[in-house]
This record gives C-alpha cells, structure tokens and sequence, in this order.
C-alpha cells in the first residue's frame, strides 16, 4: 500500500468526497436524530439568545447542515475541502447554507451564532491539543452569550487501539447496492493520543487511497478545553436521544454553553 507523504486537513475529503455519502452512513448513519436534536437546541438557543444563526464545523457534504437549513434554520459550515464543499453545492438545497472553505481551528467567519457544532468526530481532525484548544476558543469568541456547543465523538479506548496496531483492518461498506471492499493499516501514537491509519478503498470503478489522521480526547479532556475557552458543560449523553453515557457507550454528545455576560 503506497503511503500517502503528505497529509493536511483538506486531504482526507478531497478523495473521499465523491463517494463520502455512502461511505459515511456505512459508519454511522443517524443524520435524522441528529438533526431532530439540534433542530430542537437551535430554535431553543434563538428564542433565549436572540441569535438565529448556527455553524457547523467541518460541514462536508451537508449529511446535517442540508436538513437543517431545510428546516428553516439560517446555517453556515466551514470545511477545508473544497471537493467537499462543491458536493454540497451541487445538493438540492445547497444553496441555502453559506460555506467558508478554511480551517475552523482559525475559524475565518464572523459571529455571534446561537448554536455551533462539531459531529461525527470531526474534533478529532485537528490533530494537536493546541488545535482543539483553539478550536474552542474560536467557538466561544463567536458564540453568542447564553449560546451553545455541540460535540460528537467517540470515547477513546487506548488498549484497543494498541491490539489493532498488530492486525489490518477490513470493512465492507454498501454502496448504490454494492459491497465496497476497505482495507486499512493503523498506527496509534499514546503520547500524542493520536491515531493514523493509510487506507484503500476498492470500488467497481477503481481503487481510491486515502489517510486519516486524528488526536482523540477523552470526555474530562474536552470539558477542560471548554472551560479554559470559558464554556460550562450543561449536558453529556451516550446518544442523540439523551440515554445516559456508560462504561460501553462507543460515543459521546457533549453541550457547552456559554454564560450570559
């Protein structure tokens, strides 16, 4: 499997974003209760902030901001892929959400918003602490007071992620009704909490490399970079439906919000 030398934010949606709709709900497909979650905490941050504004970071192809923005929601998304940004404006609908091309640890888009959020581990990409810190303070600075964060990611299991060092992964996925055959090698750096893995994905078309690299954090980890950006966590679950986050929960939704001045 050829390496893939360089890698930068926009890297991995650039050669996934013609196939990234099938390849994603293959994954985790709850776009419908994500959006009827922050479809409900939008409306609910407008009315008591004022602020009918929302942004997503890391927007992609607009598997959420689409049907939010078709709920009548004023969205705005920022991704660094300009691929997968011209996926979304191809959509029906595309149109009505407003896209920036940057990276949202800088965040070159101005506030306030009532709701920003991150889903899908998209957090994750940024792949320093430094990244994630700024992040949030990029978020909190254009939230609006009284506003609210959402992040969705997975709970990190380190031990797991050193077994997997010793073995290739091997994920079948379905496409347009055809099986497309994943194979991937990964790499976990513990001191850096990072995790790398060099993919092939073979479709009937043709074979598409792709790499991914990502800086997980624990739970207590984002509630401290929350806090040094001056945000208070108000809720944390195991799903979008509010079940309580457990010892096997895969994933977290966690709320931030931001204090009234």
């Amino acid at each position: 499997m050829a390496v893939l030398e360089e890698y930068g934010p926009e890297t991995y949606g650039d050669r996934l974003a013609e196939i990234y709709d099938d390849w994603v709900v293959g994954l985790q497909d709850d776009a419908a209760e994500a959006t009827e979650f922050l479809t409900g905490l939008a409306k609910r941050t407008a009315a008591e902030t004022g602020v009918e504004r929302v942004l997503e970071l890391g927007v992609g192809t607009g598997r959420i901001a689409l049907p939010l923005a078709e709920a009548g929601l004023d969205v705005t998304g920022v991704d660094a892929s300009e691929a997968m940004l011209d996926r979304l404006r191809a959509k029906p609908g595309g149109s009505g959400v407003r896209l920036v091309r940057g990276d949202f640890a800088e965040l070159e888009v101005a506030g306030p918003f009532g709701l920003t959020y991150v889903v899908f581990n998209t957090i994750c990409c940024l792949t320093s602490q430094e990244e994630q810190i700024r992040c949030f303070e990029a978020v909190a600075q254009r939230l609006a007071p009284g506003g609210a964060f959402v992040v969705q990611a997975f709970v990190p299991d380190a031990a797991r992620y050193e077994l997997g060092k010793r073995s290739r992964q091997r994920m079948e996925v379905a496409r347009d009704g055809e099986e497309v055959l994943q194979l991937g090698i990964p790499g976990h750096d513990p001191d850096g909490q990072l995790l790398s893995s060099q993919y092939v994905m073979q479709t009937p078309e043709r074979a598409i490399e792709y790499s991914i690299h990502i800086r997980y954090a624990s739970p207590a980890e984002l509630d401290l970079m929350a806090r040094l950006a001056g945000l208070r966590r108000e809720h944390r679950w195991g799903s979008w439906s509010g079940a309580p986050l457990t010892a096997e929960s895969p994933w977290h939704v966690s709320v931030y919000r931001k204090d009234d001045a």
